[in-house]
Order: structure tokens, then C-alpha cells, then sequence
């Protein structure tokens, strides 16, 4: 009778978990992106430093310490197409700003509320298409004969074609730019969604300067998007061998390409090495940024 009543009185018998499924399942989701990363980001990144100190072999590599690949390296030509390759990097990421950076104020100032992610989403749907097809159809656009130099000959603007737009780092620079201006439109419209829309209402109204508006209130409010966005481009800049496979000369040279060229020569240790260099890099920017901006200031908004 006691277990009788006490099964009636809604005592639970032992072993038996009634908890919905939804609610068992629900922690996993915010745990399965980390397992994923840790599994195939954070690992695969800890063994690329590792593999950079192995021995090299004829065909692939074994366990042991050397810092060759890094002296082969860091006291090579790798360095100085390294350092140009940054160098360029900078460049792309100046002009993505000057390009990109008006757009996402523009959207957040002007366009209404409800529809301005369809009109960050319109402008970044055509990036969607495959990067080697954008890439590989601006060469007949900045070619010799290409649309570029015909129709600048057209309007007389010049007599001779132009031939610095391609196969050099110029065709590089325009290519990366091109390529990763999304980048600074999407996080710097993030940044600026963080803005309330009457602090341009009150610039106005109090008779502030675009200029002055422009660099005492929305420079510093979206400086960890701007951050960000400009980043993501420096190091695509600087990873991507496409660009330079394509679009650049025989001095256009990356880290992406030099990592390519030394599996290539099955240099493995020496392709772990520039991979290793180029999340080093990666690292350092995203602390410093970190620390100058807060990077998490993109995704929280003002209170």
C-alpha cells in the first residue's frame, strides 16, 4: 500500500528520467560548435606548429626538432616576398575602407530599419559566386586589350594601354580588393548597428560637419568592426595563392603561394612553417585589436 501511494502521489521511481529530450538535447548545442572547432580547427592547428619543427624526408617528413624551415625562411627571398606581400595587404585594405566603410554607414543612416540587412544581403550576394571565376574574369578586363584599357583608348583618356593592371602586384590589389570588400561592409554595418540612428539626428541638429561627425563619433563608435573587417582582409591578403597565381607576375608572391610551393617540392616542415607564421600573425593582430577595441563590442550593442 505505501508503494501504492506513494507511485500515486507522483514519486518518481528510481532509474526513470522524465526530462523532455528537448531539454537533454538543448546543452549539446551550445557545446557542439566548441567540440567542432577544438576537434578540427584548435587540434589541426597545434599539429601544424608541431610538424614545422619535423625533420623533412624525400617524400614527406618525420619526428624530431629542427628549426629549419623557419631559417629557411625568415633568411631567404620567402621573407622579403613575405614582408611586399603585407605591404600590398595594406594597401588592399586602405582602398576596401575608403569603398567599403561608406556603404555601411550609408545603409545604417539612410535606409530603413527593417530593410537594411536585405540591402547588406543584396550587395553581398554576388560574392557568393565562386572566387576563382570572379578572379579569373577580371583578366579580360584588365588586360592589355582588355575592357579597361579599350575604353579609357576610346575616350581618349590615354594613348597606349595600360599594362601595370596586370600581372603585377597593381592586378594583386585590385584583385584582393574586389575579393574581400564584403568584409568591411558586413563588419562595419555590424559596428554601426550599435549606433542608434539619432546620434546622426543630433549631429545634425547641433550644425555638425560631415568630416568632424565622421571622425569624433562614428570612427570611434565602429572602430572594432572596422578592426575586424580590415583583419580578415589582411590575412586573406596575405593567404590566398590564388590571387597571385592569377593575377600577379613572377615577383607577386604570397604566403599562401609560398605554403603551396613547398608542398609542391614536398617541403612539408617548411609549408607548416609559414602556416604557423601566418596564424602567429593572425593572433597577434586579433590581440592587439582585443585590447585597443574590444572586438566584442561588434556583437553587443549599446546600452
Amino acid at each position: 500500500m505505501a508503494d501504492l501511494s506513494s507511485s500515486a502521489g507522483g514519486a518518481v521511481p528510481a532509474g526513470t528520467d522524465k526530462t523532455p529530450w528537448r531539454e537533454r538535447l538543448a546543452p549539446w548545442a551550445f557545446r557542439a560548435p566548441l567540440i567542432f572547432m577544438v576537434a578540427f580547427f584548435a587540434i589541426p592547428m597545434a599539429m601544424t606548429v608541431v610538424f614545422s619543427v619535423f625533420e623533412r624526408t624525400m617524400f614527406w617528413m618525420e619526428p624530431g626538432f629542427t628549426l629549419f624551415s623557419y631559417e629557411n625562411f625568415f633568411f631567404s627571398a620567402r621573407l622579403t616576398n613575405f614582408l611586399n606581400s603585407m605591404k600590398y595587404s595594406l594597401i588592399s585594405v586602405a582602398i576596401c575602407f575608403v569603398f567599403g566603410f561608406p556603404i555601411a554607414v550609408f545603409v545604417r543612416k539612410s535606409i530603413p530599419e527593417v530593410a537594411q540587412h536585405r540591402v547588406v544581403l543584396l550587395f553581398i550576394l554576388p560574392f557568393m559566386v565562386s572566387e576563382i571565376i570572379r578572379v579569373f574574369a577580371l583578366r579580360p578586363v584588365l588586360q592589355r586589350n582588355g575592357l579597361v584599357n579599350t575604353t579609357l583608348m576610346d575616350l581618349g583618356i590615354i594613348d597606349e594601354p595600360i599594362t601595370a593592371l596586370l600581372y603585377t602586384h597593381t592586378g594583386v590589389v585590385i584583385g584582393e580588393v574586389l575579393s574581400f570588400l564584403p568584409f568591411i561592409v558586413f563588419s562595419g554595418f555590424l559596428a554601426m548597428e550599435a549606433v542608434p540612428k539619432y546620434i546622426f539626428e543630433v549631429c545634425d541638429d547641433l550644425g555638425v560637419g560631415p568630416w568632424r561627425r565622421f571622425v569624433d563619433v562614428i570612427l570611434p563608435l565602429a572602430a572594432p568592426g572596422i578592426f575586424a573587417g580590415s583583419v580578415f582582409i589582411f590575412v586573406n591578403g596575405l593567404g590566398v595563392a590564388l590571387l597571385p597565381n592569377i593575377l600577379g607576375g613572377a615577383g607577386a608572391v604570397n604566403a599562401g603561394l609560398i605554403a603551396t610551393q613547398a608542398i609542391t617540392a614536398l617541403d612539408f616542415p617548411l609549408a607548416m612553417a609559414v602556416s604557423a607564421i601566418m596564424m602567429a600573425t593572425l593572433t597577434t593582430l586579433l590581440w592587439i585589436g582585443h585590447k585597443l577595441f574590444d572586438l566584442t563590442k561588434i556583437l553587443t550593442p549599446l546600452s
